[in-house]
């Protein structure tokens, strides 16, 4: 596909949606900030039974505390524990749900689609206002992260990335010389609350770009969205309500998945088993 039939970048907020079987879509989190809680720091009670609204769905648990790296010019980073993290997990074990003291997280590894999706974070955000009655959020997110590995895939780069995101990949490389690392960041804005962080490059054997995202032994290439609507004053923050958390987590994840399909080649979904 080229410039003119891709159009201008966002022209278009909606795109065609087309599945994607083999999908290198590594993993898939949803996540909504808040203020510290007086209900969740003054004991156990309040997570308990958020808990056990969602046993059915995500049986088993694990208990522990979040840690925070703190880095100061001229000093040895410093690892400080910042407060409890219950993580409940799935039974098929691909999704993990996260609450501390200021965020309730949903990670996945088997994607159902940005309509299930959303759902189930607006299902968690319903459970978690039940029990603590939070009265809004200030941060909104959908991320994505997609990671393709395979010399054969890799030498297609170019065929089937378009040429915006592969920077010096593909380009013609001289006697002796070797592209062993690119990573490319671009923050798009849209209006005064909505953000598109976009990070994409090469990496190379058991490198990584993000501390949470274990490396592969393998060269390979990404391509990470972190979609999101921040509102830093807290006197304005996003309501709590379940619709108004639904609509600004799927916008989150169309803003992506339109970035997402102008980054990609027509080669790219067939790839990946979709019908073009």
């Amino acid at each position: 596909m080229d410039r003119e039939e891709r159009g201008a970048l966002f022209e278009r907020l909606l795109v065609e949606d087309i599945p994607l079987p083999h999908a290198p879509l590594v993993r898939v989190i949803g996540q909504l900030r808040f203020g510290t809680l007086s209900v969740l720091a003054s004991g156990d009670e309040a997570p308990q039974a958020f808990i056990g609204k969602l046993s059915a769905d995500y049986p088993f648990i694990e208990q522990g505390l979040e840690q925070t790296l703190l880095f100061a010019p001229g000093q040895p980073m410093q690892q400080t524990e910042s407060g409890k993290v219950w993580r409940l997990r799935s039974s098929d074990q691909q999704s993990v749900v996260a609450l501390s003291n200021g965020a309730l997280t949903l990670e996945t590894t088997a994607y159902p689609g940005r309509t299930d999706f959303c759902g189930e974070l607006t299902r968690l955000a319903e459970a978690f206002h039940a029990v603590t009655h939070v009265p809004s959020y200030n941060r909104v997110a959908v991320r994505y992260t997609n990671r393709l590995t395979g010399p054969d895939t890799l030498e297609r780069l170019p065929q089937l990335i378009q040429p915006e995101f592969l920077g010096l990949v593909g380009a013609p490389q001289g006697s002796g010389m070797r592209l062993a690392h690119m990573l490319s960041q671009a923050l798009l804005s849209f209006g005064d609350t909505d953000r598109l962080l976009v990070q994409f490059g090469l990496l190379p054997e058991s490198g990584t770009f993000e501390p949470t995202l274990p490396p592969v032994g393998e060269p390979s290439w990404v391509l990470d969205l972190d979609s999101y609507a921040e509102f830093p004053d807290p006197r304005r923050g996003l309501s709590a309500d379940a619709d108004v958390v639904s609509r600004t987590a799927i916008d989150c994840a169309e803003r992506a998945h339109t970035l997402f399909r102008w980054a990609v080649k027509d080669a790219f979904l067939t790839h990946f088993g979709g019908q073009v």
